[in-house]
């Protein structure tokens, strides 16, 4: 399933993984051309964490002496105000911190994901392998969003990114006030590559949805604690009763749309009585029928016609002239088997 010298790869699988730019290259390119501070988005906690190590291989430091210096001082100051609980906190974490690498997800705890957060946002940190957790409610812009793959494990097994899951991520790049702009790297992967990424990025935003319920003890609890005016007036201003609303509208308008079309076909039949709309519609289902079987002696009589021309061909010398279905000239290419000729 490798390479097989002069042909080529035999499995275009392990072409494309061939493809796939190890972490420290893609570090060093990323570096090389000032596209660094990154957030590179891995949709799983082993895979940020093993992909943070193999950032720690690079020879060449992503961080300076004085900023070595200051997150020095910064995980200092952490482990002072939170002694208590350095026994449950992982102690790689805080020697990748050093060399500007960190993970983000949510097999961390939250004050060392807090710390991450602190350090990235102060510049300290060059590269965070995140899951897409990150993209969602968190502070933390970056020159550059990687993302790696363009597929991920759900509910319904592995499925494509959704174009708006693509356009949250896509939007930590670029630091407001420091940055020109952003940038936005797409990776080929094991199972996707150019083409499926133009499909994606071609894709429109999905829409919008609101997923709050409010269950019978909320609602409870919401009452006892505010006058039903009040409840009334909260679940009216959120997002799913603006939606609700707008979905109404629609159909209200699209209510207004059909009984014109309603009204329109009942003056046009007005001048017409039962007996007469029934015969026509009866001779409309006559003649659809009539179409059908049409549609069907057609495609009968071109595959009876194929058959032919294709037993008359084993007849045929090379260097005859023909004519194609489509009115195109054609001389034919090769002689009838000896068998036959």
């Amino acid at each position: 399933g490798g390479w097989r010298g002069g042909g080529g790869w035999a499995d275009p699988r392990a072409q494309a993984r061939s493809e796939i730019a190890p972490v420290p290259s893609l570090l060093r390119e990323l570096s090389h051309k000032a596209m660094l501070p990154a957030i590179v988005f891995i949709f799983s906690r082993a895979g940020c964490d093993a992909a943070a190590e193999q950032a720690a291989a690079l020879r060449a430091p992503l961080v300076g002496s004085d900023e070595v210096g200051r997150i020095e001082s910064i995980v200092a100051d952490f482990k002072r105000a939170n002694g208590a609980l350095l026994d449950s906190l992982d102690v790689r974490r805080f020697e990748l911190l050093q060399l500007g690498i960190a993970s983000h997800h949510a097999g961390m705890l939250p004050l060392e994901k807090a710390l991450a957060e602190q350090l990235f946002q102060a510049n300290l940190l060059k590269v965070v392998f995140a899951t897409e957790t990150l993209a969602a409610g968190i502070n933390m812009p970056a020159r550059t969003t990687v993302v790696t793959t363009l597929s991920k494990r759900g509910d319904r097994g592995v499925e494509p990114l959704a174009a708006s899951a693509l356009l949250q991520m896509a939007g930590r790049a670029g630091r407001r006030g420091i940055d020109e702009r952003g940038n936005v790297l797409l990776c080929r992967s094991a199972w996707e590559s150019a083409p499926d990424a133009a499909r994606l990025l071609a894709r429109p935003a999905d829409p919008i949805e609101s997923n709050f319920c409010l269950g019978y003890g909320s609602a409870l609890k919401l009452r006892r604690r505010r006058p039903l005016s009040e409840c009334e007036s909260l679940i009216a201003r959120s997002f799913g009763a603006y939606t609700a609303r707008a979905k109404a509208e629609t159909a209200v308008a699209q209510l207004g749309g059909v009984e014109e079309e309603r009204r329109r076909l009942r003056a046009l039949l007005a001048r017409f009585d039962r007996s007469s709309v029934a015969s026509y519609a009866k001779l409309q289902g006559r003649l659809e029928a009539e179409q059908r079987s049409l549609s069907f002696l057609r495609a009968q009589e071109a595959e009876a016609e194929a058959e032919m021309v294709e037993t008359l061909l084993g007849f045929v010398n090379r260097g005859t002239p023909a004519r194609t279905s489509d009115g195109a000239a054609a001389i034919v290419a090769d002689d009838p088997p000896p068998a036959i000729a």
